[in-house]
């Protein structure tokens, strides 16, 4: 099952907002750091084409933050890796 890197998430998001990664932390409310919906739905849909399970558009525009993010991406693997181990 495809997977999204910390850094990697961290660069689609940069690019998408107009920022260097480096100005990105895990708190950061992505939504304030110039994030809007439209480019939300872009990374949901990049990430989605690139079949990293998670992506989905309302759970992560109800909490933008990468932290909050990389947990919901983790949270989801690891129950698909539980299903798979069945």
């Amino acid at each position: 099952m495809p997977t999204i890197s910390r850094e990697q998430m961290k660069a689609d998001i940069a690019e998408a907002a107009g920022l260097e990664p480096e100005q990105i932390g895990d708190d950061t409310n992505l939504r304030d750091a110039g994030l809007d919906s439209i480019r939300l739905m872009s990374l949901v849909e990049k990430w989605r084409a690139a079949g990293v399970q998670g992506a989905d558009f309302v759970t992560l525009a109800s909490s933008p933050t990468l932290g909050t993010w990389i947990a919901e991406f983790s949270s989801v693997d690891a129950a698909a890796d539980a299903q798979t181990a069945r």
